[in-house]
């Protein structure tokens, strides 16, 4: 596969990052319970377009993200619900019809020490920040029931008590943008699928884009 660019739009990354911080820091369901509920991982789709750019790179723009309100959120997991799907796009096809359906994002809460993850570093070191093997499977589900899923972006959240400024950077080639906010490093790692095969799990030529942060396309 050649190069290719995943820009964020504003809209995007604010619903994929607001998300997925309300996931992890507020208490969710009812607010007796004594099981933990926050940390939790959360979901949506990704809408937008592909083009090509002036030096002939394919271009993904994610124009829009949504909410999977409907989907059941456990710390390790997230479950969407097919309705749910078959709602957003029916309404994306009537009002937004230059918009197509490219995939999705989901969330990973990390804590310490209950994770076990010491540092920010030692989550790089296990690649924590990257799509796992229930993920691809996902991929793999959605693309065998029909959806064009071409682009699958994971937001990576950390928080310990005392954090350590780290500088925002690209990773992975340019397919992972690292970035802080308080005390809190956030990674946005985005995936690119170019034909049907979920296995090709394409994230060494990809660009990531998000011009909200400083990171463009040159």
């Amino acid at each position: 596969m050649s190069t290719c660019l995943v820009s964020i739009s504003d809209q995007a990354f604010f619903t994929i990052v607001t998300a997925a911080l309300e996931a992890y820091t507020v208490h969710h369901g009812d607010p007796n319970a004594e099981e933990e509920s926050k940390y939790l991982e959360t979901s949506g789709n990704l809408w937008g377009y592909r083009s090509t750019s002036g030096l002939g790179e394919e271009v993904f723009r994610i124009v829009m993200a949504d909410i999977s309100t409907a989907a059941h959120r456990g710390q390790g997991f997230v479950i969407d619900k097919e309705e749910s799907y078959d709602a957003k796009s029916a309404f994306v096809s009537v009002y937004y019809p230059e918009l197509a359906f490219l995939g999705d994002y989901h969330s990973h809460p990390y804590t310490t020490p209950k994770d076990g993850i010491k540092t920010e570093l030692d989550l790089e070191r296990q690649a924590l920040y990257q799509f796992s093997n229930a993920d691809f499977g996902s991929v793999k589900y959605q693309q065998e029931s029909g959806r064009d899923y071409r682009v699958g972006l994971v937001a990576t959240v950390y928080e310990r008590e005392e954090g350590v400024p780290r500088s925002s950077k690209h990773m992975d080639g340019a397919s992972c943008i690292r970035f802080q906010y308080q005390d809190m490093t956030i990674w946005i790692k985005a995936y690119v699928w170019a034909g049907d095969d979920y296995r090709r799990k394409s994230d060494k030529m990809v660009h990531l884009v998000c011009p909200n942060l400083g990171f463009n396309a040159s």
